[in-house]
């Protein structure tokens, strides 16, 4: 089994790692790391250092399942994940009607096609098709077809015929078009049509980022929908109950996985290429809680079906592999868990459909049905749309998976009261802060020394010096560094430590906020924080927007939403680090003593708050275009703001603003707050949702060192001079 899980870890970082190779680059001369195998090891180094953390938590579960020695013990461990449901797919409340309707039909000879909406949460439409065998001894058994990621969804041809054959074969067939795909659009023109978010991969990546915010994930989002759709199939008269199935290809083929795990009324589990970047990726921790939810399949009969050229066999033998030793465990026999190899690549094709319907027939004891795929007779996508325009949100004025989040944002915080004296609210702010530091994960060694640091050359231009240097914030972390020293000035005043989600300074000719403060006579400390400017594994420059998958970003995705897996957070480990540049400061004879301000820009601000409301040392701290809440998130139809999203369950604890009521009574400026779209947001608005951090500053007596700034017409130059005045006062 240890050798199982080095290639999980493989399987997750080479990808990562090739994505790094940089080629040849012209030589910055700010930048740190100037040969390209040293560019390549930075920006490879936080994959690396994620490998082999989750290595270490995957041996630890090897080993608990080794200690398992009984059916009874391997149920109960699979009851305790059962119990966990809630916690890995995401808290979607108590079940409302469905309010299911039929709309129109299609009558063929030997079935009807039924046009079904129902509701899986509420307003929450929909759209399916149910495919009724005529001339059948009933009930018969019931089959949910998942779909993967085609546009089309449920009337993509080759999820047709897979549901047409198994009604020739005598199922009761729902097909489900998933969110994002089919007549589930959920970004596009009101009045064109046309997608704003690219139908279907681009529109589940988009929806599932903001979707951990609040506690949720895209793969719960599609696990809760299949639930429902299962809650309808039962209803029919036609559906024998007790003979449920599921059949699902690629991404559908995952989802029919985790709908077979996630409701014990699925006896029977076929999937072909069962592999989708999102539901794989955005569950909260990556593998390990896949794993868990596959291991509640065991007992029942679960087939792989795989393309011999997809290239994908190792893959999904690996997944057989974590659920095995519980069909083992609880003495199912081999047969039960099977992987067929089909001719052909990654599709539904006829020759991947036939074994689907040879392992339902031969679980629900339908084999002299046979599994030879009859002639089938496919019908246009329009004559199975359920709608009239093909969009529930403009036909039906539907929720939205966006809609949702932001009603449940709303729903989990409520306004904070305000204490009646000093003692209360520091009384309450304790709480807050060990409520985000369980909620983050951040974990702080009270012994933990200064880091250590090499030189790594200097740079000397016209108006500043620049000391390069690489920190180690933990083993195997190595971050960046420059300490810019001004010409003229920057003996006294405060020390500025500057972190950004773009990071440090590359080139003195580049534009960069650390540069302007230097050459205004600030002495500047910027840090490349894990993740951040050389350390970063994306190449920004070639960043597509979010509105568009981009594998880059998704490889950073999943990076971050694999901490989930070690009882931390991507925010937790960036906090740590400029905590660990303080301790760095400290350390050094020639800067102890001076106040520190921290400066954060974009998503920086964020650490800077993080990481001050943790430690008192910082003097004061700046956000320079950061978003505010991560309810202008939740609850902004778009977003263009990157990586805000990757504390899971944040909003069940706090917001941004909950940060910055930490850092009182030290001195906070909000600079040039900006939107959900990186647009500036209102001195007003600003305020407004900053209500308990200015109720805590009025509270301790001053008010006056809480400020809001936005830059008149959002000019970098107002900014800068704005924060030149803060840095002076």
């Amino acid at each position: 089994m240890m050798g199982g899980i080095k290639q999980l870890v493989l399987a997750f970082l080479v990808p990562l790692l090739v994505s790094t190779a940089l080629g040849a680059e012209p030589v910055d001369d700010l930048r740190v790391h100037q040969t390209p195998g040293e560019r390549k090891q930075a920006r490879s180094m936080l994959q690396q250092y994620l490998g082999e953390k989750m290595q270490a938590v995957w041996e630890a579960r090897e080993r608990e399942l080794e200690r398992l020695k009984s059916p009874q013990a391997w149920r109960a461990r699979q009851e305790r994940t059962r119990d966990r449901l809630g916690e890995i797919l995401g808290d979607f409340g108590e079940k409302c009607p469905l309010d299911a309707r039929i709309v129109g039909k299609l009558d063929r000879p030997d079935y009807v096609i039924e046009k079904l909406i129902f509701q899986s949460q509420p307003k929450y439409d929909c759209t399916a098709n149910v495919y009724v065998p005529k001339g059948r001894p009933l009930p018969q058994p019931g089959v949910l077809f998942t779909c993967g990621h085609a546009t089309e969804g449920k009337a993509s041809r080759l999820y047709h015929e897979a549901c047409l054959g198994l009604v020739l074969k005598g199922y009761v067939v729902l097909a489900l078009d998933p969110t994002g795909q089919g007549e589930r659009s959920e970004y596009f023109d009101p009045e064109t049509g046309k997608p704003l978010v690219p139908l279907c991969v681009s529109q589940h990546h988009y929806l599932a980022r903001p979707s951990w915010l609040v506690g949720r994930s895209l793969a719960g989002y599609r696990t809760w929908d299949a639930t429902r759709a299962v809650d309808y199939l039962v209803t029919r008269p036609e559906v024998d109950a007790e003979r449920i199935g599921v059949v699902g290809n690629s991404g559908g083929g995952i989802m029919a996985l985790l709908a077979t795990a996630a409701d014990t009324r699925i006896k029977v589990c076929a999937a072909a290429h069962p592999g989708g970047s999102m539901e794989e990726t955005y569950l909260a921790g990556k593998e390990l809680p896949k794993a868990d939810l596959l291991s509640l399949i065991a007992p029942r009969p679960c087939l792989f079906i795989v393309g011999r050229d997809s290239g994908e066999e190792a893959g999904h033998r690996r997944k057989m592999d974590w659920m095995r030793p519980f069909y083992q465990g609880l003495g199912a026999e081999d047969e039960r868990l099977q992987m067929v190899l089909v001719d052909g690549v990654h599709d539904m094709k006829q020759p991947k459909r036939e074994p689907a319907y040879g392992w339902l027939n031969r679980w629900f004891g339908k084999q002299a049905e046979g599994s030879e795929e009859p002639p089938l007779a496919p019908e246009t996508p329009e004559r199975l749309r359920c709608t009239s325009t093909g969009y529930t949100l403009r036909d039906l004025g539907s929720a939205s998976g966006q809609t949702l989040n932001a009603a449940r944002a709303e729903s989990l915080l409520s306004p904070r009261p305000v204490p009646e004296d000093a003692r209360a609210i520091d009384r309450v702010r304790s709480e807050i802060r060990e409520a985000v530091r369980a909620r983050i994960g951040l974990r702080l060694p009270e012994r933990r020394g200064a880091p250590p640091c090499a030189a790594r050359g200097a740079v000397d231009h016209e108006d500043f010096m620049a000391e390069k240097f690489v920190l180690e914030s933990e083993p195997a972390v190595r971050l960046p560094g420059l300490l810019l020293r001004p010409r003229q000035g920057g003996g006294r005043g405060p020390l500025v430590m500057h972190i950004s989600d773009e990071g440090k300074p590359a080139a003195a000719a580049q534009p960069s906020l650390a540069l302007e403060l230097v050459r205004a006579g600030q002495l500047v400390f910027s840090l490349d924080v894990r993740g951040a400017g050389e350390t970063d594994p994306r190449d920004r420059l070639k960043l597509l927007p979010l509105t568009r998958y981009d594998p880059q970003q998704f490889r950073f995705d999943s990076s971050a939403v694999a901490t989930a897996q070690l009882g931390t957070t991507l925010l937790a480990m960036q906090a740590f680090d400029v905590i660990r540049g303080l301790d760095w400061i400290a350390s050094r004879d020639d800067l102890a003593g001076r106040p520190v301000v921290l400066v954060g820009e974009g998503l920086g601000g964020v650490w800077a708050l993080a990481s001050a409301a943790f430690d008192p040392r910082p003097a004061a701290v700046a956000c320079v275009r950061t978003v505010p809440s991560y309810r202008l998130i939740t609850g902004s139809p778009y977003y263009a703001c990157r990586d805000y999203f990757w504390v899971p369950r944040a909003l069940q604890t706090f917001d941004l603003p909950d940060l910055a009521s930490l850092v009182a009574p030290r001195r906070l400026a909000w600079i040039d707050p900006v939107d959900a779209m990186l647009e500036p947001l209102p001195s007003d608005r600003c305020q407004d949702l900053c209500g308990w951090p200015r109720a805590v500053y009025a509270g301790l007596g001053s008010p006056e060192k809480l400020e809001f700034s936005p830059a008149a017409g959002g000019t970098a130059a107002r900014a800068v001079d704005r924060l030149l005045s803060f840095l002076r006062e």
